[in-house]
Order: C-alpha cells, then structure tokens, then sequence
C-alpha cells in the first residue's frame, strides 16, 4: 500500500482526506490520501485512498499550509476533481528538440485570479521561463509553447499542474492535476530560431539613435511568437561596423522557453572620439538573417579625468609641475575648458604651503587652469614653502560642466630630510575582540631632523580602527609610537593601518578574532 508524508511548515501532520501535491507533502499529484495527525515530525502518516483519473481538489475548509503554524493537527478535506483535465499537451509523445503547446484549464469560478504553477519540470522539459501564469476571471484557460530536449533514448517526464485560486466564496483551493507523461524520442534536433526584432536602447528600455562615448545601450532582442528558445537557451550575438565604436560585447542570452532576454547585453560606447562616429550594430541567433540598427556614437562630455603632481615628493622651498588632465581633447563645440584648481592647506600643520599664478585665499587657496582647444591636458607651477616638519597637502580639480572630480596628494619634507624615510611599522597585539586597544611603533631609517619628522597615518576603515593624524619621531630620535584603537562593534575581518613619510609608506593590519 502506498504511503507518504504530508505536514504543515512546522512539521505537523495533516489529518483527514488529502490531496497529493497540494501541500507540504511527497504524495503523488492529483490521488487522494487519507491521512492521519501525530505528534511533529511524524512520517508516513498518509495512505493512498483514491485513485483520480483527472484531478484532486482541496476543501474550501482546509487549514491553509502557511496558517495557523502553531495548529497541532492541520486538517484536509480533500476528494477528485471531476471537470476539464487542469493540464493538457498537443501531443503525450514527440520526438525530442520538438515544441510542445501546454494548456493549463481551470472551470471553477476563480476571483481575483487563479495562478498556474507548471510542475515535474526536469532539463528535458525546463521550467517556465516567466512563473507563475495567470487566469484571471474571464479566462478558464491559458496555453504556452514549451521546448523539449533532444535524448539519445525514450524518456517520460511526468508532468503536472498546481492551480491555486479563490472560489465564489473567497474560500482558497488548489487544482492539482495528475501527473500528464510526455514522453520523448530520439531522433531530433535542437532548433535555432532566427530574431524576430532586435533594438537597443537606453537604461529606460527607450531605443536610441545616438549615444555620447564612455556611456552604456543596452541591447534586447525577441524571437518568433511560435519558437522560444530551445532547451540551452539562445546566444545572440552582437557586433557593431566599425568594431571600435563599442568597448564591450553586447552578445546576450535568451533562456530557454523565453521569447527575448531578461538580462541585457550591455554596449559600452568608445571614449576616445573626436567627432561623430556613424554604427551599424547587428545581431544574430545564428539563423535567419541579422537584424540591424544605426547608432551615433558622439564625443563623450568634456570631464576631468586626473591631477598628476610631478614630482609628488618635494623639499620646503622647491617648485613642481602640477597637470590637469581631461578625458578627452578639447573641441571648438565646447562651452568651457575652465578647470578649477583648490590647493588645501597644511594637513598637519593648518598652514598655508603650497600656491600657483593666480591662486587665491588662505591658508587654502583657489585658482583656474585653462586647457587649450586641441588639447586634453594643461599644466601649471606650484611653488612650495619650508616646512619644520613633513607635511601634506591636497591638489583638486574640478568644474561645472564636468561630472567627475580628481585630487592628487603632495609630500612636502623638511630641508636636510632627504637621507631619513619611514623604514618599518609594527603593531602590537595585531589581534584581538573588538574594542581592543594596540600600540603601534614607527621607525625611521636615520634620526628625524631638526623639528622632528611627523609621520602620517591612516586607517582604511575609521568605522572599525581608528589612529590619529600623524605621529611625530623627535628631533634626533628614529622611533615614536601611538595608539590604535578598535570600535565595539566590528564589521570588517581586519584593517588595514598605513603610515607615510620621506616618500615611503609602510602597512600593517590589525585583525578581530
């Protein structure tokens, strides 16, 4: 005699007339079983009772399989359902690669809806590309074309159908079908089905006709009403004429039983154009002709790009060249090329150490660089002051008509600075719980001079360990030390604590048991 288990999410067994497949259970789909209560985890509590030739349907009493969780004994009053079969195909046997026209029926009044869930799906008959169907009140049926898989011998999926829905007194019900063989032989092949329209568009799903350089289209494409994607899927591939308009591939798959991608191929437009730059971009599925559109590929915006310092290393007193660069050259189109300059004061010292021709304010000041026509990039001098001790600055670029910002740091050491950088950082303990609290040591390769040599410090997450500014090595001396100290909560596994001076940089982590 068969049995099987059915219970609610908590483990409670059903008691009472059960419908395979409509619960918690491993009951066979559309039979009835009669089933008895017990205490949580029982197994086995189910015995086929009925055997239905269409369909089981479950009582408008039931107790719902995601209420009443705490219900010791959930109950079913379940018998067959004897109306229009919930699942039908065009054919039981096919041989495989071949589509196959499902159609899932519900007669029963159903209000707001009814939602048809296609089960038994394996990969030789995959699972519906877009879950669940719909029926809403009007409609007692829906159909859908479903692939299959090529086999190298006979093989039956045992496939049925769940059908949840409201009836007239708003009571939940569920239609389960008994299990509908398909059956497939060898023989076939899968089918490539030729596109049926292709587009690309913008991040709105809006086909474009032109596109600004550096930015992303994004490209989508359907198949016939009467082929979906095969078993495996559909890979389209996108190429554009000339091929260095886009940076990217914006080749993309159709699912298998999808008639156009859910994901996006994604066309990322060169950044390096001067003027207008007519594409063609084509796809194909490998069958039927490629489909095409034109695109403009037009000249990104002007942004900035980088500030370079060269060098980025000076002594108190010495010049440097400081370089805007934008992301393209400059155009005759172009409203502006005016990039604004800020030179920040003194990180450790608040003072003002560093300016350029025409840069105002104090102790940071502000100037602009222009960045002729036919170029992409403009330089300017930055002279510096003396400084007792290493210190830093920032130099930022940026502008209105831009969308990015770039900054770049200057060291400025001491005068007789040159022969001592930073040789060593040790922390110690390296470990512990959060909230620990560890000394950190800084050494020199030579005694600091006169003044003392301030030594930067960072932490790369201020939210888990944090460190102050700088560390200061006395006049004559090559060590110091400081505190590093850990929050009460941590959200990182380790951080990493990073000290700078006399051009070199050394790192150390602390890491939370």
């Amino acid at each position: 005699m068969q049995t099987c288990t059915a219970t609610n999410v908590t483990g409670n067994p059903y008691k009472g007339r059960l419908c395979g497949g409509a619960f918690i259970d491993n009951c066979t789909p559309g039979l009835v079983y009669s089933c008895r209560g017990g205490a949580r985890g029982t197994t086995g509590n189910c015995t086929l009772g009925t055997t239905c030739s269409v369909a089981c349907l479950t009582g408008a009493g039931d107790t719902p399989v995601t209420a009443n969780i705490g219900t010791a004994t959930p109950v079913a009053n379940d018998a067959c359902f004897n109306g229009p079969a919930p699942l039908t195909f065009s054919t039981n046997s096919t041989t495989g690669g071949s589509y196959v026209t499902m159609t899932g029926t519900l007669t029963q009044p159903h209000s707001p809806y009814a939602i048809v869930n296609f089960k038994g799906t394996t990969a030789d008959v995959p699972p519906l590309c877009s879950p669940p169907l719909f029926l809403f009140p009007n409609t007692n049926s829906v159909s859908w074309i479903e692939p299959t898989n090529v086999v190298a011998a006979s093989k039956t999926v045992p496939l049925w159908a769940l059908i949840s829905f409201n009836d007239s007194t708003g009571a939940g019900r569920n239609l389960v079908s008994v299990t509908n063989p398909l059956t497939l032989n060898p023989g076939g092949t899968l089918p490539k089905p030729a596109l049926a329209s292709f587009s690309v568009s913008d991040a709105n799903g809006t086909p474009i006709s032109t596109i600004p350089g550096g930015s992303n289209a994004f490209a989508h494409g359907t198949l016939p009403a009467s082929t979906p994607a095969p078993v495996g899927g559909t890979r389209v591939t996108v190429t554009s004429n000339p091929a260095n308009a886009f940076v990217t591939d914006g080749s993309f798959n159709i699912d298998a039983g999808c008639f156009s991608n859910t994901t996006a191929g994604t066309l990322t437009a060169t950044s390096s154009l001067t003027s207008n730059l007519a594409a063609t971009v084509s796809a194909t599925s490998g069958a039927g002709a490629a489909l095409s559109q034109n695109v403009v590929v037009t000249p990104p915006a002007l942004a900035v790009q980088s500030v370079t310092l060269t060098p980025s290393t000076v002594t108190g007193g010495a010049s440097l060249t400081g370089t805007v660069n934008l992301n393209r050259v400059v155009l005759s189109s172009d409203a502006s090329s005016t990039v604004s300059v800020r030179i920040s004061e003194g990180n450790i010292s608040g003072a003002k150490l560093a300016t350029f021709s025409g840069c105002t304010g104090s102790p940071a000041c502000t100037g602009t660089v222009a960045v002729p026509r036919g170029s992409r990039s403009a330089s300017f001098t930055i002279s510096t002051s003396a400084v007792g001790s290493q210190d830093f600055v920032t130099v930022a670029a940026g502008a209105s008509w831009s969308n990015t910002s770039a900054s770049a740091q200057l060291t400025i050491n001491p005068s007789g600075n040159a022969s001592a950088s930073l040789s060593s950082l040790v922390i110690s303990p390296s470990s512990g719980f959060c909230g620990f609290s560890a000394t950190g040591t800084v050494t020199l390769t030579g005694p600091a001079p006169a003044g003392g040599a301030a030594v930067a410090l960072s932490s790369s997450s201020t939210a888990n360990a944090q460190v102050p500014a700088s560390v200061t090595v006395a006049a004559g001396q090559t060590q110091a030390s400081f505190t590093a100290t850990t929050g009460p909560r941590c959200s990182a596994s380790s951080v990493v604590i990073t000290a700078t001076y006399g051009g070199a940089s050394q790192q150390n982590a602390l890491f939370f048991n």
